[in-house]
């Protein structure tokens, strides 16, 4: 087939899903199912790059996460026979996949009140992750990512500058830093608004597709990377989830020290991505290169 069955999903969930439509048809596919009032998120997840055992972990991650007023996860629905994790037919070739409860509520604004929420809401997600959850989990290390990084922009011409620039800037400066001394456990992996809803005070996280274990500051680093898009308010929004941040849990100077490292490591996880699963023109990538650059400046 060249697509999903209904039908086929119907009977595997137990559920008469009517409404199906697919949200996002990247790498990982999303369809949004509806079954009567209820919506569920479907997602395929790609063909290489994460191994069965590491999403296994994320899906036990999910549902182990403990109740708490202030936040939420969105969780795996297993299908009639007990399983999160699945294998689909897609394109006559099996994907694995997984079926998510929606996270209700609405997108977050990027205002300073909505932003202090944000940070309070990621420190409490920081606190509740418990310490280990069964699986492969992936360690997210600031220097293995710059060499993959490297590796995977060197075929793509004009990408010799950037390359240099992440030898020069990035890793000396991770190696100057005291990033390794930073609190660690498990994160979020692409923490910032777009994959997070705000309903009634109470923010629901969902999209752990690059959780691992790493330094907290890493969530912090993709949040103020994605907020940086916001131009001249950037540095004020930024500032305002940190402080709602550290209404739960207080930063080191050591660590706030490391923000603009982790802000260069969110882009060249970006970079990453876009090389290993994206097909861009000559000039798309001379941009992209320009605007690594200039964060590795950052």
């Amino acid at each position: 087939m060249t697509d999903l069955d209904r039908d086929h999903l119907s009977d595997l969930y137990g559920l008469g899903f009517t409404g199906f439509d697919l949200m996002v048809p990247g790498a990982n596919r999303t369809y949004r199912l509806r079954h009567d009032a209820d919506v569920y998120y479907l997602r395929l997840y790609r063909e290489a790059g994460r191994p069965r055992d590491q999403i296994a972990a994320e899906l036990n991650l999910l549902e182990e996460f403990p109740k708490h007023p202030k936040i939420d996860v969105a969780r795996p629905v297993p299908v009639q026979g007990g399983a999160a994790l699945v294998e689909l037919c897609f394109e006559n070739r099996p994907r694995l996949a997984c079926l998510f409860r929606e996270i209700e509520g609405v997108d977050i604004e990027m205002t300073g009140p909505r932003m202090r929420e944000f940070g309070e809401a990621l420190a409490w997600l920081h606190v509740l992750m418990p310490m280990t959850v069964d699986g492969s989990v992936r360690q997210i290390d600031p220097m293995a990512i710059g060499r993959v990084a490297q590796q995977a922009i060197r075929p793509i011409p004009g990408s010799t500058a950037l390359s240099q620039a992440i030898e020069q800037r990035y890793f000396s400066a991770f190696e100057a830093s005291s990033y390794r001394v930073c609190p660690q456990g498990l994160c979020h992996g692409d923490a910032w608004t777009g994959n997070a809803r705000v309903s009634d005070g109470r923010i629901g996280f969902f999209d752990f597709d690059d959780f691992g274990h790493g330094a907290f500051m890493l969530d912090l680093g993709t949040a103020a990377w994605h907020l940086r898009e916001q131009g001249d308010q950037s540095d004020p929004l930024i500032d305002a989830m940190l402080s709602g941040y550290e209404v739960v849990r207080t930063l080191s100077r050591e660590e706030r020290a490391t923000l603009p490292l982790f802000v260069q490591l969110a882009e060249l996880r970006s970079l990453t991505f876009l090389a290993e699963h994206c097909v861009l023109s000559a000039d798309m990538w001379l941009d992209v290169f320009r605007r690594a650059e200039k964060t590795l400046r950052f």
